[in-house]
């Protein structure tokens, strides 16, 4: 259950959170993208990440967050972490 809530969070977070692509960014998260990376390498892991880009994609097309991208932008609350 973790792998897909990754998949989600590698697609929300530089998208629409600004954040850095911390499943690829091997500097200050080895272990997370060596994880991931090895588990989008094997071919149902990578069924089930495509199947939720996919479904995201068509989303963001949509404008489905258009709405969460503009409270972003609230300087008030810190969104992006390093």
């Amino acid at each position: 259950t973790w792998y897909p809530t990754a998949v989600f969070m590698y697609f929300m977070l530089p998208r629409v959170f600004d954040w850095p692509r911390v499943f690829e960014e091997r500097e200050h998260f080895p272990k997370l993208a060596e994880w991931f990376g090895r588990l989008s390498q094997d071919e149902a892991f990578a069924r089930v990440r495509d199947d939720i880009v996919e479904h995201f994609e068509a989303a963001e097309r949509a404008g489905q967050f258009d709405s969460i991208k503009d409270e972003t932008k609230d300087p008030g609350y810190k969104w992006r972490y390093p």
